[in-house]
C-alpha cells in the first residue's frame, strides 16, 4: 500500500560524529599504534609524493660563480579509496538477552531496556561492543584484503570473489604481489625452514585431438574455451594465449600458472607451497586429454628449532642502511613468537625483554619492538587456507599508509529505530585503502616460496 501523508519517526534519525564513534575505537586501536599511519583525508584518489635523497652533491669549489651539482627525483604512487559498509539492526529483547550483564553493569534496570530506541541507552551500551567488533573486522581487511580473492570449497578456489576481502587491497596483498615481481628485492626477503618442506600442486593435461571443433579448460571452477587450430600442439598454445594472463590474476595467494611445456600440453601449478586447485579439459568431439606428472601439495609443517630467532636476526641483516635512519618494528604471526620464546628460554631461561612502544608494554629483539599478530594466524589458517602460515614484517611507521575519507559528514555513523521492526538499526559508510611508500624501507619474512 502506497502512503498518503509522509510521517516522521520519533525518535528522529541520529547520527554520531564519527571521531568520537567511528576514528578512535577503529583506527587509534592499541594493535596498530607505532605500526602503521592512518591519513583521514584521503578523498578519492591522492598522490603520495616519493621523494629520492640526491647523493654526492658536495664537491669540491674550483670555480667562481654559482655551480648546481645534484637533483632530487620526484615520483608519485597514488592511493584510492574504496566504499565499505558496515550495517547490521538489533532486536530490543534480543539485545536483553544476550548481554544483560553488561546492561546491568552499566546501571540500568532491566525493564530499561524497552527503551532502546532512546539513542542514549543504545550509544552508552552498543556501540563499545560494536565499536570493538569493528575495530578488528577492519584491522583484518587492513592487512588481508584481496581483490583477487575468492570463495573456497575443500580448499580450492571456486571462481566466486570473496566479499569478506575483496574490498580494497591489504598489505599482506601488496607484500605477496610486489615480492612476486621483484618490486621488493629478493634480497629483502627471508625464507622461513619448517619442520616439513611445502610442495606445490602440479598436474599436466596432454591432449590428443580426434574430430574437435572446440577444447574446454575448467581450472577453479571456472571453463575457458578454445576453438581448434590445425593440431593438438597448435590448438594448446592458442589456449594459452588466449587465457594465460586471466587465469593467472586470479585467486592472489591462492592462484595457479599455467604453461604449455610442449606439444599439446598445459601444465597447472599452484602459485605457492601447499596450494590445491581443480583442474579438468575435454573436447566438443572425440579428442582426450591424459592426466600426466600430478604432484600432491603438502602445506609447510611448523617452524623448524630456533628458526624464529635465525629469521629475525637475517631480517636486521638484510635491512638496507637507510632503514636504520627510522624507528623499526617487527610484526610477526604468534607461530613465529612462540617458536623465539622457546629457543630464548632454553638459552637463558628468561622470557624476552620488553620494552615501551606508545606507551605499551611490547616484547623486543635486538633492541627493536616486537608485535605479535596472533589474528594473522587466524586469518591465514581460516580464509587462506594456511598458505605461509609463520610470516613477519620489518619496517618502519611511515612507510605503511591506511588511507580513508573518514572526515566527511556522510562518512559519519548512522543509528535510527524501526518502530515498526522494533530495530535498531546501525550504519558505518567509508573508504578505504592501504598503501607503503618505499620498498627499500622493508623486509619481508615468509612471505615466498
Amino acid at each position: 500500500m502506497t502512503n498518503i501523508f509522509a510521517h516522521t519517526i520519533s525518535p528522529s534519525f541520529t547520527k554520531e560524529n564519527i571521531r568520537e564513534f567511528f576514528l578512535t575505537p577503529f583506527f587509534m586501536g592499541e594493535d596498530i599504534r607505532g605500526a602503521i599511519t592512518v591519513r583521514t583525508d584521503i578523498k578519492g584518489t591522492e598522490k603520495l609524493n616519493m621523494i629520492s635523497r640526491p647523493n654526492f652533491i658536495t664537491k669540491p669549489k674550483v670555480a667562481s660563480g654559482f655551480n648546481p651539482i645534484g637533483e632530487f627525483t620526484l615520483t608519485h604512487p597514488s592511493i584510492t579509496v574504496h566504499p565499505m559498509a558496515m550495517e547490521f539492526e538489533q532486536n530490543a529483547r534480543a539485545f536483553w538477552g544476550s548481554i544483560l550483564e553488561q546492561l546491568l553493569a552499566s546501571g540500568y534496570k532491566e525493564d530499561d531496556i524497552e527503551q532502546m530506541k532512546e539513542p542514549d541507552v543504545w550509544n552508552k551500551i552498543m556501540l563499545p561492543i560494536v565499536a570493538q567488533a569493528g575495530q578488528q573486522d577492519l584491522i583484518r581487511q587492513m592487512f588481508f584484503s584481496d581483490p583477487a580473492k575468492e570463495r573456497f570449497e575443500n580448499g580450492v578456489p571456486i571462481g566466486t570473489l570473496d566479499d569478506d576481502f575483496s574490498g580494497y587491497t591489504g598489505f599482506m596483498t601488496h607484500f605477496l604481489n610486489d615480492l612476486y615481481t621483484g618490486i621488493i628485492p629478493s634480497a629483502q626477503h627471508v625464507k622461513i625452514a619448517t619442520s616439513v618442506t611445502g610442495v606445490k600442486a602440479e598436474k599436466t593435461l596432454t591432449y590428443a585431438a580426434n574430430s574437435d571443433s572446440m577444447i574446454t579448460v575448467s581450472i577453479n571452477g571456472v571453463e575457458y574455451s578454445q576453438m581448434y587450430a590445425t593440431s593438438s600442439a597448435a590448438t594448446a598454445a592458442a589456449w594459452l594465449v588466449s587465457h594465460k594472463a586471466v587465469i593467472e590474476a586470479r585467486g592472489g595467494l591462492n592462484g595457479v600458472v599455467v604453461t604449455n611445456p610442449s606439444g599439446g600440453q598445459i601444465k597447472v601449478v599452484s602459485k605457492y607451497y601447499g596450494q590445491d586447485f581443480s583442474f579438468q579439459a575435454y573436447s566438443d568431439g572425440n579428442g582426450q586429454f591424459n592426466l600426466t606428472g600430478e604432484v600432491l601439495p603438502v602445506k609447510p609443517g611448523p617452524m623448524a628449532a630456533d628458526e624464529a630467532d635465525a629469521t629475525l636476526e637475517a631480517m636486521i641483516d638484510a635491512a638496507r642502511p637507510e632503514m636504520h635512519e627510522f624507528p623499526l618494528v617487527f610484526m610477526v604471526t604468534r607461530s613465529i613468537w612462540r617458536n623465539l620464546v622457546h629457543s630464548i628460554k632454553r638459552k637463558t631461561g628468561d622470557l624476552p625483554i620488553t620494552m615501551l612502544l606508545n606507551g605499551m608494554n611490547v616484547p623486543s629483539y635486538e633492541g627493536y619492538p616486537v608485535l605479535i599478530r596472533p589474528d594473522w594466524d587466524t586469518w591465514i589458517a581460516g580464509y587462506h587456507n594456511g598458505i605461509h602460515p609463520h610470516r613477519a614484517i620489518f619496517t618502519t611507521q611511515k612507510n605503511l599508509i591506511f588511507g580513508t575519507d573518514g572526515m566527511m559528514d556522510h562518512e559519519d555513523i548512522e543509528t535510527w529505530y524501526n518502530p515498526d521492526l522494533q530495530m535498531r538499526r546501525y550504519r558505518v559508510q567509508y573508504k578505504a585503502q592501504t598503501a607503503y611508500l618505499h620498498p627499500e624501507l622493508i623486509v619481508l619474512a615468509g612471505f615466498g616460496d
